[in-house]
Formats: C-alpha cells, sequence, structure tokens
C-alpha cells in the first residue's frame, strides 16, 4: 500500500493509495486490474473490443478549507472511470471497485484518508467506430485533515 497521505503530498498521495487497492481486484480469472488502469485515456488504439475493458483513475480534485484553529480540511473526490464493450462487463467491474473500496476503508483511514462515500454513479453508452462502449462514472468523496500552517 502506498505511503500515508500528508499535507505536501495529498493528489499524489489519495491517488496512489486509490490505485494501489483497485489494482489488485482480478475481474476474471487471468486478468489484472493494474493493466487495465490508466491517469488518462491511453495514446493507444481502441478501436477493437479486445481494447478493452480500460479503467480511467483520474487525479483528485481537492478543496482546502479552514476546520477550526489548527487544523485544515481538504474535501474531495476521485473518479474512477469504467470502459467496456458490454454493460454486464462494465457493471461487474464496477461492483468490485465499489466492494474494494468499501472494504479498505479501514486501511485507508490508516493512510489519513476519511469519511470516505460513494457518490452518485452515472452510466452512459457511447458508440466509437463500430463498438458500443458502455461506461460509468464512480465519484468517491473523502476528507482528509491536516495541521494548519501558520504564517509569522
Amino acid at each position: 500500500m502506498a505511503d500515508e497521505v500528508t499535507k505536501q503530498s495529498v493528489v499524489h498521495g489519495v491517488y496512489s493509495n486509490f490505485f494501489d487497492i483497485v489494482k489488485n481486484i482480478t475481474p476474471e480469472p487471468g486478468v489484472v486490474f493494474s493493466k487495465m488502469i490508466f491517469p488518462a485515456m491511453p495514446d493507444f488504439e481502441l478501436d477493437k473490443t479486445n481494447s478493452y475493458p480500460i479503467i480511467i483513475l483520474e487525479s483528485p480534485q481537492v478543496d482546502l478549507k479552514i476546520f477550526h484553529m489548527g487544523k485544515n480540511l481538504t474535501d474531495g473526490t476521485i473518479n474512477f472511470n469504467v470502459y467496456a464493450t458490454s454493460a454486464k462487463t462494465r457493471d461487474l467491474i464496477t461492483d468490485k471497485i465499489i466492494y474494494a473500496i468499501e472494504t479498505n476503508k479501514g486501511v485507508l483511514a490508516s493512510k489519513n484518508i476519511r469519511q470516505i462515500e460513494l457518490g452518485n454513479i452515472m452510466m452512459d453508452q457511447v458508440a466509437r467506430g463500430k463498438i458500443k462502449v458502455n461506461f460509468c462514472t464512480i465519484p468517491i468523496k473523502f476528507k482528509f485533515w491536516s495541521d494548519k500552517t501558520f504564517a509569522f
């Protein structure tokens, strides 16, 4: 598992912890999730059905707020985007991601990523050339508290 999240490494730390949890999921025999997860749409052609499924783990969006005199609160959201050639495959992968996040909340809390909640999952279907691609976005909300930096 990735390192503890600190105020010096919020974006990278959150990303790497979520990546580490999801990369170990095996959706079907012989398929490893880490070969399907990308930080952005991959540069290679996605014009064949065997190019899918893919998972895009976006960098987290964060919003720093003052929590109280000595602490700052970072509210954030990290999105998983799942692309598959069938709705069934998309749904199976989505369920596995949600289950992995739910069962690893304690691990994430030990890395200072807390109050993890699932947002509204958005699903749709698009045509990509001759391929019908089913996709969804899984937003995961989180909170991170850090010591406030004081100016002198």
